[in-house]
């Protein structure tokens, strides 16, 4: 399907906007667990599991990977460091970026959130089969893909 030709806005089928509804809910049904189970806000939810994915990393790193503003991120590594689940370490190299990695009790946090934020997934995608899935991750990464190439 193709937008081409339209002339009329309609958002239930304009794609920004159902995407960007879409994962607007996605990320608040999320969130209940890490916020409410874990005391988790979204910010900080989303630079502990890049953390755990990546090792260490910087602010900037964890700018780009999140694609949030520069200001949450830093609220969220202060929170985290706070609550003892990240560490801060100068980075090398560069005085004024700290190299941010997990704690135990980070790693630990993050691997009691996981199996809780997989069952959640599941349940989401419950009504989609294999090949559903399997397309739709597809189609996905395909937008991204063409996003890069018109940006």
């Amino acid at each position: 399907m193709s937008s081409e030709g339209r002339t009329e806005l309609r958002l239930g089928s304009f794609l920004p906007y159902v995407l960007n509804s879409l994962a607007e809910r996605v990320s608040a049904g999320l969130a209940g667990i890490y916020a409410d189970e874990f005391e988790l806000s979204i910010p900080e939810w989303r630079v502990l599991a890049n953390l755990a994915e990546h090792g260490t990393l910087n602010a900037r790193q964890i700018v780009d990977f999140t694609t949030m503003e520069k200001s949450k991120v830093s609220r969220a590594v202060n929170n985290l460091w706070e609550r003892g689940l990240l560490s801060q370490q100068r980075a090398l190299g560069d005085s004024r970026a700290k190299d941010l990695a997990l704690t135990d009790a980070g790693r630990a946090l993050y691997s009691s959130i996981v199996p809780r934020v997989l069952a959640w997934e599941r349940e989401l995608l419950g009504e989609l089969s294999a090949a559903e899935y399997r397309d739709l991750m597809y189609l996905l990464d395909k937008l991204g893909s063409r996003l890069e190439s018109i940006e």
